[in-house]
């Protein structure tokens, strides 16, 4: 039976005096560190040796981890256009493929882009035109120098001016493009979970090469294959080569260890705390890992030959460890146990313990039993007068299946698909506001008028190149006629075409331009332009007020004001924070409610929806978001509640909560396990591995049990006096 020494020196005072009491036999006390037992006495309290001896123990270099993304399987998304989120279109939790559409965003950028490609597609024809024309005179003599040499340089500029559109039409590639809408859709640029999502429904977004402060859209990684960063003190590091195995633990799995390798040992050293970083590869095909859980590296090292004990042999006195050695016998036969302090190498989970000091080759080790009592120190002995007395009750441990539930705080919000930001994509004033605060609106229907100049310059715009391209148009017509009759130098025909290829991409850029208007409706006359609502909703919010000065959203302004908040509440999300040994009993779907204050005795119900695969570095929490059916609008965005998250259910064993007891840091129970010869009852005390989160009178039960067991249920708090 293994024990403790501290549990070991409980009866020495008992010894003591029975060896007191028998002076008549043993005249002679033993020195305080030492204890003397006849045969008899050894063989009552189980006590076992074993032989210390040298064998090859592995080494261990042990240090915190911390467990972070594999850097080549995530990737932070950002918008490399300028413009309005118009639809979300990845949820968070969703697995991508490479490519798979992600936001879609309305943009002057894509217009912008491709008219100037067009633009400087006709400038290089024209440029072109005129250096062949020039070089042609050129070789007859029939043109001067400086022509040829001026034709030459814009033809080299309209080159260049050529790749800079097509360079900037290029990094729209990444995405797709709609010419029509101006409508960019952002994709996945790997394969992976969409871990997180930072866009909603009309957010303002700043493209990435802009030159101002891009926003991150969406996080997409992998966690099948994780890295675990650990910081190794530089006496360490000559022990740990790459490719050493490591073993992880976490708080969130405390009976289960993750296995990987060293994969990178860093060439430098942290200047203050004078530790080397590590990386360990690890495979996570159950998606146990979470980035940014905290947890143990225990690194496999070189063996070495050492004297080893069992760790059972091992018990600790305030800070330092101790064993039993059976050092000979005394003249009337009783054996001598010498206690010892020794000094010991780094622990593992299992298997022996390195002795570095205070023991020899040889020697003869306690590894099981009690040198202090005749009563083993892990058992109780009860005779049935006792047990009627102590009124103790004894059962096998339970094996129905046990509700689990998680309690946290949440904050409700709203559905980010079911809410929209409202900016105006023109500048002017504020004439006429048609939409109120609380308000239910349609799709399409009117929240402002605005009297803009940007609209009658748009259309001006429009109605000027257009005027352009026909005359363009004509003038190419005659030429081409006037040429095919040899009226006309071929110099003017080229002319003409170049104008009517300039004029086109100028009505191109125009309409681009037209286009941004038609989320709403505008009126040429007047230039009034008039706001409509994106989605169907409510007026959560309305922040303009008549003859207010509104910035466009397209306007190159650092700041658009936003003008309008329209949500539907019929459907909300729960945000709540759940801590990381709680994650292993929180899935997607499970039932969740919430009590709100301001209804007692009414319950809301709904599930959990997602379920991080990162953690708060700070909080060390994982974001779980819950949806929550309100159709008479009772919960509101912001609100902060209680909840309970239901867990799957506990098929294992159970006990009632009075049955589990605490000694130090550990849980044990009292099982019976049979009679004495003389009639006692015998108990023994087990460890075991509970859930003490768990809610209501009964505890499960993870390890140290079996459904044959018998437990005392009942009073069991009084047996430990006697332990």
């Amino acid at each position: 039976m293994t024990t403790r020494l501290f549990d070991r020196l409980i009866g020495l005072a008992a010894l003591l005096a029975a060896t007191a009491c028998h002076r008549a036999d043993y005249a002679e006390a033993p020195p305080e560190d030492e204890v003397w037992l006849s045969r008899e006495q050894a063989e009552k309290s189980s006590v076992r040796t074993a032989q210390a001896k040298e064998q090859e123990l592995a080494q261990f270099v042990h240090a915190g981890a911390r467990v972070a993304f594999d850097d080549l399987q995530v990737s932070h998304v950002f918008s490399p256009v300028t413009g309005r989120v118009s639809r979300v279109i990845a949820s968070r939790g969703e697995r991508v493929k490479k490519g798979s559409p992600l936001v879609a965003i309305v943009s002057p950028d894509v217009g912008t882009a491709f008219a100037d490609l067009v633009k400087a597609q006709a400038d290089l024809t024209a440029a072109e035109h005129e250096f062949h024309r020039q070089e042609k005179l050129a070789d007859v003599h029939a043109g001067s120098r400086r022509d040829f040499e001026t034709a030459e340089d814009n033809y080299r500029k309209a080159r260049a001016e050529m790749e800079r559109a097509r360079q900037k039409a290029s990094l729209l590639r990444s995405g797709s493009v709609d010419r029509v809408t101006q409508e960019y859709v952002l994709r996945s640029p790997i394969d992976g979970v969409v871990v997180e999502r930072f866009a909603n429904l009309g957010l303002e977004v700043q493209g990435q090469y802009s030159g101002g402060n891009p926003l991150e859209l969406v996080t997409v990684g992998d966690i099948d294959q994780v890295w675990v960063f650990a910081d190794v003190p530089e006496s360490e590091l000559p022990k740990i080569k790459e490719g050493n195995a490591a073993r992880v633990n976490v708080l969130a799995y405390p009976g289960r260890s993750f296995e990987g390798k060293v994969e990178w040992i860093s060439s430098t050293l942290d200047p203050l705390m004078r530790t080397a970083k590590i990386r360990c590869g690890l495979s996570n095909p159950d998606r146990a890992l979470k980035p940014e859980m905290f947890g143990s590296v225990l690194i496999a090292t070189a063996s070495k030959r050492s004297i080893a004990l069992p760790a059972e042999a091992l018990v600790p006195i305030g800070d330092q460890w101790f064993v039993f050695v059976q050092v000979g016998q005394k003249a009337d036969g009783r054996q001598i146990f010498k206690r010892r302090r020794v000094r010991i190498g780094e622990r593992t989970p299992e298997g022996p313990v390195a002795i570095l000091e205070g023991v020899t080759s040889g020697e003869k080790v306690v590894i099981q039993g009690s040198v202090t009592r005749e009563q083993p120190n892990d058992e109780v002995w009860l005779s049935d007068q006792q047990l009627r007395a102590a009124k103790i009750q004894i059962a096998p441990p339970r094996t129905e299946p046990l509700a689990m539930q998680i309690a946290a705080g949440g904050r409700l919000t709203f559905s980010d698909l079911r809410v929209t930001h409202v900016f105006s994509p023109v500048s002017g004033r504020v004439s006429k506001v048609l939409a109120q605060p609380g308000q239910c609106v349609k799709k399409g229907d009117p929240l402002l008028k605005l009297l803009s100049p940007d609209v009658g310059s748009a259309f001006a715009d429009l109605l000027k190149a257009q005027a352009d391209l026909i005359a363009a148009e004509h003038e190419f017509n005659r030429q081409k006629e006037l040429y095919a009759l040899n009226a006309s130098a071929r110099r003017d025909l080229e002319i003409s075409q170049d104008n009517y290829g300039k004029s086109k991409a100028e009505l191109e850029r125009a309409l681009q331009k037209t286009r941004l208007f038609r989320s709403g409706s505008v009126d040429r006359v007047t230039q009034e332009y008039t706001l409509r609502s994106p989605i169907d909703g409510e007026v959560v919010a309305r922040m303009v007020n008549p003859g207010l000065e509104v910035q466009g959203q397209y306007s190159g302004a650092s700041t658009s004001p936003e003008l309008f908040t329209i949500g539907d509440t019929s459907e909300v999300w729960l945000l709540g924070d759940v801590y990381e040994a709680d994650l292993p009993k929180i899935q997607a779907g499970a039932a969740v409610q919430v009590t709100l204050e301001g209804y007692p005795g009414r319950v809301f119900e709904g599930r959990v929806d997602w379920v991080s695969d990162t953690l708060d570095p700070l909080q060390h929490t994982a974001r779980v978001r819950c949806v929550l059916s309100n159709p008479d609008s009772v919960l509101r965005p912001e609100m902060y509640e209680a909840i309970t998250i239901s867990g799957p259910p506990w098929n294992g064993l159970s006990v009632p909560r009075p049955a589990v007891l605490r000694l130090g840091n550990q849980n044990y129970v009292l099982v019976e396990i049979g009679q004495r010869p003389d009639g006692q009852w015998v108990f023994k005390r087990r460890q075991v591995t509970v859930n003490e989160d768990a809610s209501g009178n009964l505890v499960p039960v993870a390890s140290g049990l079996t459904a044959s067991d018998k437990v005392v249920v009942e009073n069991a708090i009084f047996l430990t006096a006697l332990l």
